[in-house]
């Protein structure tokens, strides 16, 4: 009995050791994947910027950048001028408003019968009603806040060195233009400050100022037009590089 214990013992003990060497030959080797990831974000990292396509190159150089800039100071002059010459026409308007009388039928003015009048139904004597003081004052004070504004714009208003003769001999006109628009704006304020305005005093100083606003429109619009055509020019050779 002793005897057939022991040998139970050792095919115990044989199985055992035949189990677990069955189990170390088929375990999975472990193996270090931290540089397997670190391969595989590598691999699949999106492309970095300076091998993705770049935009085409900006503009440089000193007459180029000069250019843009003259454009830029023209586009605001245009900006002022508009809103000038409106405070110019409206004063203008102001003055001009009709007297006018509704003529539903036949009508006695003065000595003068009127016929009916179809249409309208009404009939303008040919005076003028008085400016309102509150909107000639706006107006006014418009044109006093503009005229800083294009005075100092105008005179430093430069263009590229490559324009045409053309081109800046019309920048100087312009800024003869600019140099009269002071007197004209001063002499409008100073009628639109105190009643009892004179109408036509009032709308001849104000049709000055449109004249020579327009004048200084129609130069600004030629000059802008030359460098407009000079930057594109630019930008063309610029691309062909």
């Amino acid at each position: 009995m002793k005897y057939f214990g022991l040998i139970s013992l050792s095919i115990f003990a044989l199985a055992l050791c035949s189990s677990n060497k069955a189990f170390a030959d088929t375990s999975v080797p472990v193996t270090d994947n931290t540089h397997a990831a670190d391969t595989k974000t590598a691999d699949t990292a999106p492309p970095s910027a300076s091998t993705s396509s770049s935009p085409a190159a900006p503009l440089t150089g000193g007459i180029t950048t000069s250019a843009l800039s003259t454009e830029a100071s023209l586009k605001e002059l245009g900006k002022i001028w508009r809103h000038l010459k409106s405070a110019a026409w409206e004063t203008f308007c102001e003055t001009q408003q009709p007297v006018t009388f509704y003529v539903g039928g036949p009508n006695v003015v003065g000595g003068m019968v009127i016929p009916a009048i179809n249409g309208t139904g009404t009939i303008s004597t040919g005076d003028f009603l008085p400016p309102r003081e509150k909107w000639l004052k706006y107006y006014a004070s418009e044109l006093n806040f503009l005229l800083p504004l294009i005075k100092a714009d105008t005179a430093a208003l430069q263009l590229p060195s490559d324009m045409s003769q053309d081109t800046v001999d019309q920048l100087a006109q312009l800024k003869v233009v600019a140099a009269a628009l002071p007197a004209d704006v001063d002499k409008l304020v100073s009628l639109c400050q105190n009643p009892p305005y004179k109408n036509m005093v009032v709308a001849t100083a104000a049709q000055q100022l449109i004249d020579d606003l327009d004048a200084y429109e129609k130069l600004r619009k030629q000059i802008d037009k030359a460098v407009k055509k000079d930057v594109q020019l630019l930008k063309r050779n610029q691309r062909k590089k």
